[in-house]
């Protein structure tokens, strides 16, 4: 790891709902290296919605000793305000790269 003293924080947007279905417990196998793990709503994308898959699918197979949370995009923002993270790291496909200017912002 490149900063191994840092508690590590990591914004995930799982990207369709299909690809959650499919991969939910692999997504929280890889999380659960983290420190804490922020999931923020499934972004669609081409598809409809399908019944029992968000992002609580992956929160539920984390590790209960990781400190973890469903956020919407909002929340997520007024949180990392309100709490900095040492090293925040963001993932995803879908639109999360809209949030990155917000975030640097708040991190000056």
């Amino acid at each position: 790891m490149l900063y191994p003293d840092k508690k590590l924080s990591i914004v995930f947007q799982p990207h369709l709902f299909s690809r959650t279905k499919d991969f939910f417990k692999e997504f929280a196998y890889e999380l659960s290296s983290a420190d804490e793990v922020i999931l923020l709503d499934v972004y669609p994308a081409r598809e409809f919605p399908i019944l029992g898959v968000d992002s609580n699918l992956i929160l539920d197979n984390i590790p209960p000793l990781i400190d973890k949370k469903v956020l919407s995009k909002d929340k997520l923002i007024e949180s990392i305000s309100n709490d900095k993270r040492e090293l925040l790291v963001t993932l995803g496909a879908g639109d999360i790269d809209k949030l990155v200017h917000s975030i640097k912002s708040i991190y000056k």
